[in-house]
């Protein structure tokens, strides 16, 4: 049975206290995350790359441990390097940038879907964004995407907007969004725009708007925001460079002609979504249906910019024959969009039931991460979840299921994601040796001639210690550099070479190492846990 939303048991609309709590605590979640070390591999070395750029003084050349580096554009270094000359070098400031992108996402989001929706498919539109998986996860695991993401749903917004009203401010000021795509992510920056406002243009026939001369303004626009990173890249790299990032970084990774491969199918995404719209996911595959079944059969849509920037972005990079899932968050923002203007169109009780079963499934799955997983210090954590369960529960008692489906799902999510990144991931990330050996180092103040890797190397090694970290290959080369006050950090087959070669350590500090991103069920169940971490070692000679 279907029961539209203009009935008696409809959803309330998203009030002002609720859409302001929604905020804050969103706020509130991410900010706590902001703390947490940065992860390797990727975030790591992005921000160790930033804080190489800052000690360099260069800025329009790109450097991996010293070394010329072609593969990401440079605005995340910028602005991370930036930040780290405001505020220092530490996790936050690392992130800010970032974080700051994400809420711009947040606000262009509320003001896209408000232009052709209205307020309370805004409010919903931004919830559902900004309390998702997705949103809460490209917070804490910083790399391109999340800037990427904010400029993406900006560039729409602003785009669609010049499109429905003119004005060369408004097309500026897309064209301004596109550019720090661009330079967040390559020429997905700019595909994912076009395919999104190009589908308005198809579907409503605004044709005279792609014969107007401020195009050539946003074009020339565009071009002066990259020419500073194409000059870089012309310096460093060649021509080479500037084919890379125009082509082979994006458009190869389809034609194979970029050296990342994996054997991911074309499905790959299908259950990314799933996930990554938590706790939202029903909703959005029912906006998705709705928006589709519309078009089908000829209906008239309050816009198509979102279903057609999703699905062709999507389709796009499910193409692409390397993939990894925060590919996807481009995209999170519109899906968001689809699943209010679907909650607004119309939900089954069925749906419902189905949703709240999400939510309870998630709550108690986190539950189970804090009480069983992590068996310490866990207590507070599991007074939060059970203070959630109050508060949703007088929400349900005060409104009824339907209307208080917004706002059950947001005390969840928050507690959630209190819960993960004020207990889970400090637990887990205390695990990433690299990390805690970088911070010993750099508490202890060893420079490159006093702490060196043998056979062992790391991105957050690199970032936490302050410098790229020097690599031994063998005894021998460990007999060379050892001197009093010489650190040596490796694994236990290296530490019996050493030991066996006469080289004996004065002191020494055991680390326990997982990878943080290759979670499975062994490392989570605390009695097998042991089988799959492994012991690293600072030798003090």
């Amino acid at each position: 049975m279907v029961i539209p939303i203009n009935n008696p048991f409809t959803f309330a609309a998203v009030t002002d206290r609720v859409f302001g709590v929604s905020l804050l605590t969103i706020l509130g979640v991410v900010l706590l995350g902001g703390t947490l070390d940065v992860m390797e591999v990727d975030a790591a070395q992005y921000a160790g790359m930033s804080r190489d750029m800052l000690q360099r003084g260069d800025a329009l050349k790109l450097f991996y441990r010293g070394q010329d580096h072609l593969d990401k554009p440079p605005l995340l270094f910028w602005l991370s390097a930036l930040s780290f000359q405001l505020f220092g070098v530490c996790n936050f400031s690392y992130r800010l940038p970032s974080i700051l992108f994400a809420f711009l996402g947040l606000y262009s989001t509320y003001r896209f879907t408000a232009l052709y929706h209205g307020t309370a498919t805004a409010r919903l539109a931004t919830i559902l964004f900004g309390c998702s998986s997705a949103f809460f996860l490209m917070c804490n695991d910083v790399r391109c995407d999340t800037l990427l993401t904010g400029s993406v749903i900006t560039a729409i917004w602003l785009g669609c907007t010049w499109l429905e009203r003119g004005g060369i401010g408004w097309l500026i000021g897309a064209a301004l969004a596109v550019a720090a795509g661009m330079l967040a992510k390559g020429p997905i920056g700019l595909v994912a725009p076009v395919l999104a406002i190009g589908g308005q243009v198809i579907a409503t026939r605004k044709w005279r708007r792609l014969r107007d001369p401020q195009l050539l303004v946003a074009l020339l626009v565009i071009g002066l925001a990259l020419l500073p990173m194409c000059i870089g890249l012309y310096q460093q790299h060649g021509l080479h460079g500037l084919r890379f990032y125009f082509w082979e970084q994006s458009f190869g990774r389809v034609t194979g002609e970029n050296r990342w491969k994996d054997d991911s199918t074309a499905f790959f995404f299908t259950h990314e979504l799933l996930w990554q719209m938590l706790p939202w996911t029903l909703f959005v595959l029912a906006g998705l249906w709705t928006s589709i079944l519309s078009i089908w059969k000829r209906n008239v849509l309050a816009e198509y910019a979102s279903i057609s920037g999703a699905l062709l972005v999507f389709g796009a990079i499910s193409l692409s024959q390397f993939k990894l899932p925060h590919y996807l968050f481009v995209i999170t923002p519109l899906f968001a969009v689809l699943g209010a203007t679907g909650i607004h169109a119309y939900v089954p009780r069925t749906l419902l039931r189905l949703h709240y079963l999400v939510v309870a499934v998630l709550a108690l799955l986190v539950g189970f991460l804090t009480f069983i997983v992590f068996p310490t210090h866990r207590w507070p954590f599991l007074a939060l979840l059970i203070l959630a369960s109050g508060l949703a529960g007088v929400a349900l008692w005060r409104e009824g299921a339907r209307k208080a489906t917004v706002q059950v799902s947001v005390i969840f999510m928050a507690a959630v994601g209190l819960v993960m990144n004020g207990y889970f991931y400090p637990n887990l990330l205390a695990y990433q040796a690299n990390a805690r050996a970088g911070q010993w180092a750099a508490d202890r103040g060893l420079g490159p001639d006093q702490f060196f890797g043998m056979q062992i190397s790391g991105t957050a090694l690199d970032f936490y210690t302050g410098h790229p970290v020097r690599w031994i290959s063998n005894a021998g080369e460990a007999r060379s550099v050892i001197r009093p006050g010489v650190v040596i950090y490796t694994d236990s087959a290296h530490r019996a070479e050493l030991i066996a070669n006469g080289l004996v350590p004065k002191g020494e500090t055991t680390l326990k190492n997982y990878p943080a991103q290759r979670l499975a069920l062994p490392f989570l169940d605390p009695a097998e846990r042991a089988s799959v971490v492994t012991d690293r070692y600072l030798l003090s000679y």
